[in-house]
């Protein structure tokens, strides 16, 4: 025996249950059930409960409604330094009291939003440079003896006047001066010993 099945809950309506058939299309429901939806669940049932009531607001209820939660937000004023003290003031004469060093060092303790300088009497200070690498004698050596007479091993150790003399003689007499400043490059690689920063070079 197939028994009904209730449309509000989807449950099998038993025979100890409490059933209620619909006036409109006669179909079975919990009672239960029926009153929580206050009438028949069927579509288009003439004993179903009455739709809801559509909520329409009209386009100058939106604005004044728009308008009374728009929030104003403020533009952030930029900060201006204070002025400095007037002349005679004890706080202009505790400042000239300030020995000069403090403002420089406070320059360099203090770190800058603009990569590491900081500003002092008006003046941008930058940190000291890194001292230059020490370039190698190996590859120093070997350009002289490979390249010497194109001023390579000069190029390298940051001679550029001597490298350009060296490699103009070379060109400019179609290489047949060549064996000379070849020569003029085994002198360097015995001689010299640093770069034209005065940097020792490593071995």
């Amino acid at each position: 025996m197939t028994t009904a099945v209730c449309p509000y809950c989807r449950a099998h309506i038993e025979e100890e249950d409490v059933s209620l058939a619909c006036e409109g299309c006669g179909t079975l429901h919990h009672a239960d059930c029926y009153a929580e939806n206050g009438g028949c669940t069927i579509f288009g049932c003439s004993k179903a409960p009455a739709d809801e009531p559509k909520l329409r607001v009209s386009a100058p209820e939106l604005l004044a409604v728009g308008a009374q939660t728009a929030t104003v937000v403020a533009e952030p004023v930029a900060s201006v330094p204070p002025p400095p003290p007037p002349p005679g003031s004890p706080a202009a004469m505790r400042m000239a009291e300030l020995p000069p060093e403090l403002p420089y060092a406070s320059s360099l303790l203090v770190p800058s939003i603009f990569g590491g300088l900081g500003v002092a009497g008006g003046e941008v200070v930058a940190e000291p440079a890194a001292p230059p690498k020490p370039r190698s004698r190996t590859t120093f050596i070997l350009l002289g003896a490979l390249l010497g007479a194109l001023g390579g091993h000069s190029f390298y150790a940051g001679y550029t006047k001597k490298g350009i003399a060296q490699l103009a003689i070379t060109v400019l007499t179609l290489g047949f001066a060549g064996p000379m400043v070849w020569v003029w490059a085994v002198i360097d690689i015995c001689t010299i010993n640093q770069d034209h920063n005065g940097v020792q070079f490593e071995s």
